[in-house]
């Protein structure tokens, strides 16, 4: 099954790829600028019920990039339920280099894993740091965001 879901992976990938190149791609295009965006993440079990989460997802838009690194301790509720909880940092960048100090959100959220190799999340941050220093942030201003997020594992 692993094999087929890889499969499927590696084919969906060359797809965007190819959808790309045709300027046809799944990317936010707002006032002739492209945002793209990708993620990876790990997860270390530390006993059947708790598990650290690591990851890193970027985002670039225009002249500039943002890297965020959240750091989740994950409790599993139920088999396919989990509770996520932790700190996350955003590191901002434009062409001359890092904007300023790292961004700090506290992280809390539900993970549901639809399946072995697919799970959606919903994560709450609150921003415990002062203001983002770039304007093109779709917080508008506000120190709390609510992402909605799907993944593929494998």
């Amino acid at each position: 099954m692993k094999i087929i879901n890889v499969i499927i992976f590696i084919l969906f990938t060359i797809s965007l790829v190819a959808q790309e190149n045709e300027q046809v791609d799944s990317s936010v295009h707002s006032k002739g600028v492209t945002e793209e965006k990708a993620s990876r993440f790990d997860e270390i079990k530390i006993n059947s019920h708790w598990a650290f989460k690591q990851g890193m997802e970027t985002r670039t838009g225009g002249d500039y990039a943002v890297f965020e690194f959240p750091l989740l301790l994950k409790y599993n509720i139920t088999k396919k339920v989990s509770f996520l909880i932790g700190p996350k940092l955003d590191f901002y960048t434009n062409s001359k280099g890092l904007e300023s100090a790292p961004a700090v959100f506290g992280t809390m959220g539900i993970q549901y894993d639809i399946s072995e190799s697919f799970l959606i999340e919903a994560k709450f941050n609150y921003r415990l740091t002062g203001d983002i220093p770039i304007n093109t942030d779709y917080s508008f201003g506000s120190k709390s965001a609510f992402t909605l997020g799907s993944k593929f594992r494998f």
